[in-house]
Formats: structure tokens, C-alpha cells, sequence
């Protein structure tokens, strides 16, 4: 196997973290049990299984056309069900393409150019999110199903719950929308939280979490709102699977922070190494991932800390 990555050790103190980098800049990260499906702007798909830190290059998206000749397809979304890889990607003259890949790639060429992100919500059904406030259910030759128009204020954000039922949105507004993909409609305006544009949602065991442009990170737990007023713009955040724990990353002080989302008391806090973070996801209650546009990924503890 080519080795396209190197793994570098930091130590903090009497803690440590491994690094991985790979030879391109990320744009896309989706976890799948022990494994990290990577996306990257040269249109590449790599799969890093974190057990054993083996590292392969899945598949290459053909070269995309635009006005100065060919380019590469820059991936901009993945989503994950069994083996089968959903893939949002760039297309010819600012087109968008959708992508199947199980050892076989297939790829469709979207009608909806707005489209932000892909979503299975089975094997035959798919959810697009649109940045201009919409969400359409689509069957597998792509026909529309339903669709739904949330506002006129831009969707900056969305995610699903864990088994694909509810949808969590956040928007330019400020606004948060809790979404029921069965009864297809709106459960809940949190508008009590944010000002301005929400960056990043997440929503895990009933709760949400939402950071923004306000400085302000969002907490919604039983059905009571709740918000964290910090003094710097928080671009990324994240639960961890339980929902007990959230974390959060200051890219002008290059920290990430873990806090209890009980009582918002701090956990740890962890340096990012010079990273601009705009991907959190946590493995396990203990353990997490932090990356951004660049050519590497941080895998960090929570018995890590400064």
C-alpha cells in the first residue's frame, strides 16, 4: 500500500495525542464505527480505520471541467449506511454531483445546485438540504418524494438524529428548527438562544447543540433552552454520543474546550496545534477528532489536557 500519511505524537505534560496527514486538504470527515471516511478537495475518498491506524485510498472522483479546463471534483459532503458511501460533490461549471460508491462508483448529476448536504435515510431514500431553506426527500433514481420550505433566512446547518427520524436545522436568523421526517413538519422554533448566523448544529440523545456568529454556544435539553456567551466566534462544535459531554473550539486562542452539558462546568481543555477547526466529532465518550481545511487530522483523549 502506498503511504500517503504520517502519524506525529504531542505531548502535553504527561498526555498524548497522535496525528494523521494525508497528502491533501480535507473537506469532508464522516465516522462509521472504527472507521474515518476522509474527503478530500482533490476528489479523493480515503478510509483510516482508527483500531489499527491503516490508512487507504478508496476512490478518486473523475476530473470535473470549469472555465479554465479540468479540475479535480472537490467532495464537500459524505454520508455513511452499511458499506454504501453517499457522495455530495462538485460538478462540471459549478454543478453539484451525488455519488454512490460500494466498491462500485456510481455517479448522478443534481438538478439542485443548493444543495449542502446528503443524508440516507434508507437504502432507497435520501434527504438533500438546501442553503436556501429547504429539505427534499428523494428515491433512489433521485424523483422527489416531498419536499419542505422552512423560511426565507438561509439554512446554515443540519443533522439528523441517531436513527434518521428527527432533523435538527440551524439558520441564518438564529434560528433552530427541530424537523419530524415521519410527520413531516416542524416540531419546534428554538428562537431564544442565537442573534445572528448559526455555524454548526449537532443533536444527540434529544439534545442540541449550536454555535454561531453571536459568540454564543447553544444548549436545548428538555425542551429548555440554554446558552453559553463567550468572547471569541465559534465556528464548530459537538456532543458526544451520550450527550453528556460537548465541546467546542476558540480558533483565535487555537483551543478546543470539553464542558458537562448538566451543569456547563469545564472538563479539559486541549491545544489544536495551529489547526482552524471545522470538524469535531467524538469516537466515544472519551475520545475525539479535530480537523479543518488542511492536509491533517487530531486524535485527542478527554485524559489529555492542558
Amino acid at each position: 500500500m502506498k503511504k500517503i500519511f504520517c502519524i506525529l505524537s504531542f505531548f502535553y505534560l504527561f498526555s498524548y495525542a497522535y496525528e494523521l496527514k494525508i497528502n491533501s486538504n480535507i473537506t469532508a470527515l464522516k465516522l462509521g464505527e472504527q472507521n474515518l471516511y476522509i474527503g478530500t478537495e482533490k476528489g479523493e475518498i480515503l478510509k483510516y480505520n482508527i483500531q489499527d491506524k491503516s490508512l487507504k485510498k478508496l476512490l478518486s472522483l473523475p476530473k470535473i471541467k470549469d472555465y479554465y479546463g479540468d479540475n479535480f471534483a472537490k467532495i464537500y459532503n459524505i454520508d455513511l449506511n452499511h458499506n454504501t458511501l453517499l457522495i455530495l460533490s462538485e460538478g462540471d461549471f459549478g454543478n453539484k454531483n451525488l455519488s454512490f460508491y460500494n466498491k462500485k462508483l456510481t455517479i448522478k448529476k443534481l438538478q439542485e445546485q443548493s444543495v449542502k448536504k446528503v443524508f440516507f435515510i434508507d437504502n432507497n431514500t435520501f434527504l438533500f438540504v438546501l442553503l436556501d431553506s429547504e429539505i427534499i426527500l428523494v428515491d433512489h433514481n433521485l424523483k422527489k418524494i416531498k419536499e419542505f420550505q422552512f423560511s426565507h433566512s438561509s439554512l446554515s446547518d443540519a443533522v439528523l438524529n441517531e436513527d434518521k427520524t428527527q432533523l435538527v436545522a440551524g439558520f441564518e436568523s438564529g434560528e433552530v428548527k427541530l424537523f419530524d421526517l415521519k410527520k413531516w413538519k416542524i416540531l419546534k422554533n428554538y428562537d431564544e438562544i442565537h442573534k445572528d448566523n448559526i455555524y454548526q448544529v449537532d443533536f444527540k440523545k434529544n439534545i442540541i447543540l449550536s454555535c454561531g456568529t453571536d459568540r454564543r454556544l447553544g444548549i436545548v435539553k428538555n425542551n429548555k433552552q440554554y446558552f453559553l456567551q463567550k468572547d471569541f466566534l465559534i465556528y464548530t462544535c459537538a456532543l458526544s454520543p451520550s450527550g453528556k459531554f460537548a465541546i467546542y473550539s476558540d480558533n483565535e486562542a487555537e483551543i478546543s474546550e470539553i464542558f458537562n452539558t448538566n451543569n456547563f462546568n469545564s472538563i479539559a481543555k486541549f491545544h489544536n496545534a495551529g489547526m482552524m477547526s471545522e470538524f469535531i466529532i467524538f469516537i466515544n465518550e472519551n475520545e475525539f477528532i479535530i480537523s479543518g481545511f488542511g492536509d491533517k487530522i487530531l486524535f485527542r483523549s478527554v485524559d489529555e489536557s492542558l
